[in-house]
C-alpha cells in the first residue's frame, strides 16, 4: 500500500466516497491537499485537507471495508497531519457522525461548534453540508514547545475531567489537554454544575478510557487519585509522572447544598493545582 497525492484520481475517489455515504455534493475540483491510499493499483481510502488560514479542516477520511483495521485510517491521517504542521497550522477540526470513537483515540478532542474559527465554520462542511447533529473534533498541531498532558483518574468523571477543564483554560494553546480513567464512569453532572458555575464549560466532554491513547506521546502524566496511580499503565514514552490525591467529591453525602459544597471545596483545590502546574511547567509556545 502506498499513500499519494490524490488529484488523478478523481472519480475513484468519489465512487468509494459515494459508497461509505459521505458527503461528494462539495467535493473540491481541486485535490492537491487531498491523499489516497493506492492497494493493487486501486484507490482503497483517502483523507482530505481544506485549508483556512491558519487552521485545517479534515474531510473525507474513508477506507474501503474490505481494507480495513490494516492501519490505512491512521496512515492517511498522519499523512494529513504532516502536511498540516509543514504549511504551519496551529489545528485540525472535522465533523463526524460515525467515527467520533476512533478520533478520540488519534487525539482529537470533542469540542462546540462555537468553539471552531470563524473562517472554518463558514466552509461547506460546516455551514450546510453536514447536519448539526455531527460531532465537532479538534486537534491542536503541536508545536516545538508544545506539551501532551494527560490527566488519569479511576472512572474519568469528576476529578480528572475537573483537572482537564481548568489546564485547557490556562494552558491555552501550550498544551494538548487529554484526560482519561482505568474505567469509563460518564462525565458526572455534578462536576459540570460546578465548572459551569466558575464560568467553564465541560458539558461536551466524553469519559475515556485510557487505553485509547496509548499512542499518544505524553510530556505529563497526572494521576488524581491513588487508585489510578497504582493502576496507570506503562506508557512507552518518557512522561513525566505527576500525582496528588484529591478527595472524590462524588462520595460526599448529605443535602444537595452540602455535596454541592464538597464538590466546590474539591474544584478550587484543582483550580489551585492545575494553575500552579501550568505555570512552573509549560513554556510559552512562541516568545512575546
Amino acid at each position: 500500500m502506498i499513500i499519494e497525492q490524490a488529484q488523478p484520481y478523481r472519480q475513484e475517489i468519489i465512487a468509494l466516497l459515494e459508497s461509505q455515504k459521505l458527503p461528494v455534493n462539495d467535493f473540491p475540483d481541486n485535490l492537491n491537499d487531498f491523499r489516497v491510499a493506492i492497494q493493487n493499483q486501486k484507490v482503497v481510502g483517502v483523507a482530505g485537507l481544506e485549508i483556512y488560514g491558519d487552521f485545517g479542516l479534515l474531510r473525507s477520511l474513508a477506507v474501503h471495508p474490505q481494507f480495513r483495521n490494516a492501519g490505512m485510517a491512521h496512515q492517511l491521517l498522519q499523512s494529513i497531519t504532516e502536511e498540516s504542521q509543514s504549511r504551519g497550522l496551529v489545528a485540525l477540526y472535522l465533523l463526524t457522525e460515525t467515527a467520533s470513537d476512533y478520533f478520540d483515540r488519534k487525539g482529537f478532542l470533542r469540542i462546540t461548534r462555537d468553539e471552531v474559527p470563524h473562517e472554518v465554520r463558514l466552509s461547506s462542511e460546516f455551514s450546510h453540508v453536514c447536519p448539526v447533529s455531527a460531532i465537532v473534533m479538534k486537534k491542536t498541531l503541536k508545536t516545538q514547545n508544545m506539551k501532551n498532558v494527560l490527566v488519569l483518574c479511576t472512572g474519568n468523571s469528576c476529578r480528572s475531567q475537573i483537572a482537564e477543564g481548568y489546564l485547557r483554560h490556562f494552558a491555552g494553546n501550550k498544551a494538548n489537554i487529554y484526560s482519561a480513567g482505568i474505567e469509563t464512569h460518564g462525565v458526572n453532572p455534578r462536576a459540570i454544575d460546578i465548572m459551569k458555575r466558575d464560568g467553564i464549560d465541560i458539558s461536551h466532554h466524553t469519559s475515556n478510557n485510557v487505553n485509547e491513547y496509548l499512542d499518544i506521546d505524553f510530556d505529563y502524566v497526572i494521576t488524581v487519585c491513588d487508585n489510578a496511580k497504582e493502576s496507570c499503565p506503562y506508557f512507552p514514552t518518557k512522561a513525566v509522572k505527576l500525582h496528588y490525591n484529591f478527595l472524590d467529591p462524588a462520595k460526599a453525602t448529605g443535602t444537595e447544598e452540602e455535596i454541592m459544597a464538597q464538590f466546590g471545596k474539591v474544584r478550587d483545590m484543582i483550580r489551585q493545582y492545575t494553575q500552579n502546574f501550568v505555570n512552573q511547567n509549560l513554556k510559552p509556545s512562541h516568545a512575546g
